[in-house]
């Protein structure tokens, strides 16, 4: 019975669980009332106001989930009643399809909440579209389909509100879990980085650990986004400050474990004959367990045991490092280096173990959160003013978009398409702001539809009672939306059996199977070539920009991190926006790389030479973020040894950036840079050794970038100048 329990507890902790939930009641109502009340025509018309409501909801409080549903029933009302108004004229329709979506994709520009309420209210128009043209455009029937629409989906937005009053701390709670589980693989990825055996893919570890930290940003930028809706008004949600010091707990925890204190090869090979990087491996990899357990903790709200095998850890590991030191048999900086690795996982426990009472963790100085969404009507106004230029993503997908589904109207009407209106349908879920995400998109749906066809024809040969058929409709409605942002193929799957199901209580299931097939390649064909030709957005031939752009912001992060060497430390909000932009910026490129390899051969750079790029970047990322993660004031940081240093890395990092921005060679008349000894003198503090060591370790990876960034040149190798690429 216990176990029972507690799979109940995971089961309904589990974020997809409510939504379910919310999705099952609100097709159960509907199929009640329909088939209760002999109202059978209008099924599809409501199921279909269900689904547009349930895209177009955000993660927010009960006041702003009222605010949005206000605003998304207002869209819908528009788009749905334009829809009916202008049906009857094509070409006037097909200028109001192209300007409608357009001004639908550019109101994003106003806040994400706005962005996912415009995609929804265009899948909405194209559902009236269906609607009408079934039903016809008799004076009698003007009202029927906006009125379906919009009370199906105001009834799922009804469920929402409630669920939403009954359930407020749920979104926060869920996302920040996300976070700790996200981080407890990123963990689990560097323990293995340390693990001091040969025949390991380094490689391929650091790869992994690029891609996981991107991942862990991204989840990180969600929880932000949240957290700003439950802390920042007069009245902030119940324990929302409880979930804000978890949020920095994982800040701290993640910039703690992304620091990089000496190259991996080179700390198992100088301490192969020692248990030390062993014990720091395994005291890693129960942090990593701890996190993943107090995500689970925060996600069920239940009290999170942090357990005595990583005290025991620590102090073997205090133990094995003591006696590394003791017998003096590495070189100091080595050794120094191996005792900034050990404090700082220390650190990571002693966090760790105090996360059960958040309250009790260190207070911030300034714990706001940057909200970069526009406030006011004149910050709304500028924002979308600055998007409308060829050169913002957000403008090319809006024109793709309007083209191509003004495209699939023009084919429909001319060659009288049966069941035309998947095509146009097909390409908004199919056309993504660019060529990779179309691509993986485009084979999702199409394997989806394949999958949806053949199963829901086989469950309506198997089981032709009604019931059982209603039944599956409610399975599949859930299901989709279960499957929609993780495993896309499933999402297609059952919403295709859901619409196979839902004509089947009309009869004419079977005659879908051919023109759903058909239109589902002709929408992606539409959605393929609007991304490919229409100003097309390359990732290969962009990808120098991200290289720039991650360099950039380390070298900036770097020089707030140094300023507080002199200053003090906080974690005030200039340093958090710059720590969140440079892991941000790592993530882009990480993203942009991924991309790049699913485009056209001729707009892709050399991939190998591109991860290098991105392993390079990330471990000087990682030498700066220890920095971050070591903190202290020491007025010796203000010495001439130290500022030399200083300013030779940060010039060598922003000339590397302008070169690549511009992909010219980077040209420079010095040597290579090696670390200097002589700069690690015992003369100084221990914090201006470590300050010293850091900056050597990054001084000595420029040449690398330098050398990589030359190889993205438009410059012909062979016409580079004989010095480029080295880097003092």
């Amino acid at each position: 019975m216990q176990f029972d329990s507690a799979a109940l507890r995971r089961f309904w902790s589990h974020d997809k669980t409510l939504d379910s939930l919310k999705v099952a009641l609100a097709f159960g109502g509907i199929l009640l009332f329909c088939f209760g009340n002999d109202h059978e025509n209008w099924l599809i018309g409501l199921i279909l106001g269900v689904i547009a409501a349930a895209l177009a909801e955000t993660p927010d409080r009960f006041a702003g989930r009222l605010k949005a549903l206000l605003v998304t029933l207002l869209c819908f009302g528009v788009a749905s009643v334009s829809v009916r108004l202008l049906f009857p004229y094509p070409w006037l329709f097909a200028v109001g399809l192209a300007c409608s979506t357009f001004g639908f994709v550019m109101l994003g520009a106003v806040g994400e909440r706005y962005a996912t309420i415009a995609t929804a209210s265009v899948i909405l128009a194209i559902y009236a579209m269906l609607g009408v043209d079934q039903h016809g455009t008799a004076a009698g029937s003007f009202w029927q389909e906006p009125a379906l629409l919009l009370a199906g989906a105001s009834w799922y937005g009804a469920i929402s509100l409630l669920a939403a009053g009954f359930f407020a701390s749920r979104p926060a709670r869920q996302v920040v879990a996300q976070v700790f589980h996200g981080l407890a693989h990123y963990l689990e990825i560097k323990a293995a980085l340390l693990e001091p055996v040969r025949g390991r893919d380094v490689k391929a570890l650091r790869l992994a650990l690029a891609a996981q930290n991107g991942r862990v940003v991204g989840d990180m930028n969600r929880a932000r986004q949240i957290l700003l809706l439950w802390t920042k008004s007069a009245d902030p949600a119940k324990g929302s400050r409880s979930y804000l010091q978890w949020y920095f707990l994982a800040q701290e925890v993640h910039e703690r474990a992304s620091s990089a204190h000496h190259p991996y090869e080179a700390l198992s090979e100088a301490f192969a004959r020692s248990d030390v990087l062993f014990r720091c491996q395994r005291l890693m990899s129960l942090q990593a367990a701890a996190c993943a357990r107090l995500g689970d903790a925060i996600a069920q709200g239940e009290m999170f045991d942090y357990g005595s095998e990583g005290a025991l850890a620590l102090e073997e590991l205090g133990g094995a490092l003591g006696h590394v030191q003791a017998a003096g048999m590495q070189d100091k900086a080595l050794i120094g280096a191996l005792a900034d690795l050990c404090r700082n996982i220390s650190t990571i426990e002693l966090r760790l173990a105090r996360a059960a009472r958040p309250s009790e963790l260190a207070a911030l100085d300034d714990s706001t959160l940057r909200d970069s969404d526009p406030q006011t009507l004149g910050e709304m106004w500028r924002s979308l003013r600055q998007q409308f230029t060829p050169s913002s993503r957000r403008f090319r997908h809006g024109l793709r978009l309007s083209a191509a589904l003004t495209a699939g109207y023009a084919l429909l009407s001319l060659f009288d398409l049966p069941q035309g209106y998947w095509v146009m349908l097909t390409t908004v879920f199919v056309c993504q702001p660019n060529f990779s995400s179309t691509w993986l998109r485009l084979g999702q749906r199409m394997v989806g539809t394949l999958a949806g066809l053949l199963g829901a024809t086989l469950f309506i040969s198997a089981f032709p009672h009604p019931l059982a058929q209603l039944a599956l409709i409610v399975a599949a409605g859930v299901a989709f939306f279960a499957f929609r942002h993780e495993r896309y193929t499933l999402a297609t799957t059952f919403i295709t059996v859901l619409v196979m199901l839902c004509f089947n209580q009309f009869g004419s299931s079977y005659a879908l199977i051919g023109p759903r097939l058909f239109d589902t390649m002709l929408g992606c064909a539409l959605a393929m070539g609007a991304v490919a030709f229409i100003l097309p957005e390359w990732h290969g031939k962009r990808v120098h920009h991200a290289m720039a752009r991650s360099l950039s912001l380390s070298a900036l992060y770097l020089a707030e991190i140094l300023d507080q060497y002199r200053s003090g430390p906080r974690d005030d909000l200039p340093y958090r926006i710059a720590r969140r932009d440079a892991h941000n910026a790592d993530a882009e490129l990480s993203s942009t790389l991924a991309s790049m390899l699913t485009e056209p051969e001729r707009y892709s750079l050399p991939p190998d030479a591109a991860y290098r790029f991105l392993c390079a970047s990330h471990t000087l990322l990682g030498y700066v973020s220890a920095l971050g993660a070591h903190r202290e004031r020491d007025s010796e940081i203000q010495s001439e040894p130290v500022r030399l240093l200083e300013s030779r890395v940060q010039q060598g990092l922003q000339a590397i950036a302008a070169a690549l921005a511009a992909r010219s060679p980077v040209i420079h008349d010095m040597p290579a840079a090696e670390p200097r000894p002589e700069t690690l003198s015992t003369d100084v503090s221990e914090t201006t050794r470590r300050v010293l060591r850091q900056l050597a370790l990054i001084e000595a990876l420029l040449p690398e970038l330098a050398e990589l960034a030359s190889g993205f040149s438009v410059t012909p190798p062979a016409e580079h100048h004989p010095e480029q690429g080295r880097l003092a």
